[in-house]
């Protein structure tokens, strides 16, 4: 097209202008004074040469007429746009046509699980470039400088992706999500400490690989000690020192206790073996009771008067005779169930006697009272002493004296 025109060479020139004006538009700053203050440059020189010239100033002056300055500093499709509607650049459109407000790009080097990659992002924090870069977190990994740092140019970003380990410790399985390169490291970093003697698959120091598995058995050794009780028992011993119905502590017991030494061994917590090692006995002390057996001394009676009652031969067939104190009961002032030593019920004609003096099973006559039977004996029931029993429905008549007793042939 050009070289068929006549004035091929002056379109050639006015393309040429038309690009040296672009490139002056992006050298020279644009100065505004006003809002709407219009930018104005003078004509390319290579159009004003070929003007000076004489070369086609027709030509281009009507070119010059269509193609203003303006037109010329923007960007083809906005300068069309203009020309067509004859508008005319503003301070602000200026700026936005010549490109001249821009984002920043840095550049950055990512270290993912231990392999580098450099990458470029236009963002203003770590996690944003991250994100943009197409690398996904989870909640458990852990990225270095953390992700609400500033990207810098030049920075280095470490992550490390947690990985899932089937834990298996004592028995009990849990999944966990670990950093760690080692096994050791694994399980410090939950907290298991293995000892001597425990088994760990794989050893402490295999490598963790995502979706293994490690299990800890502990093999557990100790010795232990077990007290057993031995409670102490309580002697009762009479005392006539004390009186009937008294109770008294002469010396307190101390329980005694039996100790065994073992050597336990456990595996995951559970006992496996149990070795006795030694044993010992501290015995038990015992505690000593006094039962009160004495009576408690009356005013001496005046000297008794002997009874005798006929019997069919005017006169009682005694033994011998025996002076005693006698004293009476019942079967609820005796307690118990009311049998006496021998058996029977309690009745008036039984006698409580000591057996060391009045053998059980002898017949007597006590005066006042009537014949009896020796057939009970008593606590308190010591020496010439015996106790005469009523029945509930016999008259109680007795008061306790001393007495001249019959002791039946």
């Amino acid at each position: 097209m050009l070289k068929r025109s006549p004035n091929g060479h002056l379109h050639l020139a006015l393309l040429v202008a038309l690009a040296t004006a672009s490139v002056v538009a992006l050298a020279v700053p644009i100065n505004r004074t006003r809002a709407n203050e219009q930018v104005s440059l003078p004509y390319p020189p290579s159009v004003a040469g070929a003007a000076a010239a004489g070369e086609g100033a027709e030509y281009i002056q009507g070119m010059m007429s269509i193609v203003s300055p303006e037109l010329i500093l923007q960007p083809p499709m906005r300068a069309g746009a203009l020309g067509a509607s004859g508008g005319t650049f503003t301070a602000r459109e200026s700026r936005a046509a010549l490109g001249t407000e821009h984002q920043r790009t840095v550049s950055f080097t990512v270290h993912e699980d231990g392999f580098a990659s450099g990458q470029v992002s236009s963002q203003l924090t770590v996690g944003q470039a991250i994100a943009e870069v197409g690398i996904k977190l989870s909640g458990r990994d852990a990225v270095t400088p953390a992700a609400d740092s500033p990207l810098t140019p030049g920075l280095h970003v470490y992550i490390s992706h947690a990985g899932s380990v089937r834990l298996i410790v004592e028995g009990a399985e849990r999944l966990v999500y670990t950093h760690a390169d080692t096994v050791a490291g694994l399980l410090a970093e939950v907290g298991v400490q293995p000892e001597p003697g425990d088994r760990v698959f794989p050893a402490l120091d295999q490598p963790v690989s995502p979706g293994m598995s490690v299990s800890v058995t502990t093999m557990r050794e100790k010795d232990e000690a077990t007290d057993d009780l031995i409670p102490f028992e309580t002697v009762y011993r009479e005392d006539a020192d004390y009186l009937q119905g008294q109770r008294i502590l002469i010396e307190p017991g101390e329980d005694g206790h039996l100790r065994r030494e073992y050597h336990v061994q456990r595996v995951n917590g559970r006992e496996v073996s149990r070795t006795l090692l030694s044993e010992s006995m501290v015995p038990p002390t015992e505690q000593v009771v006094a039962l009160g057996t004495g009576v408690r001394a009356t005013p001496a009676p005046p000297p008794p008067v002997r009874q005798t009652v006929p019997d069919a031969d005017g006169g009682l067939n005694c033994a011998r005779t025996l002076n005693v104190i006698a004293t009476w009961y019942t079967a609820a002032s005796a307690g118990g169930r009311g049998i006496t030593a021998t058996g029977t019920p309690v009745y008036k004609g039984i006698v409580a006697v000591d057996p060391s003096v009045i053998p059980l099973g002898t017949k007597m006559y006590i005066p006042g009272y009537g014949y009896g039977v020796a057939a009970d004996t008593g606590g308190g029931i010591r020496g010439n002493i015996i106790d005469l029993g009523y029945g509930p429905d016999d008259v109680y008549d007795w008061r306790t004296r001393w007495v001249d007793i019959c002791i039946l042939a």
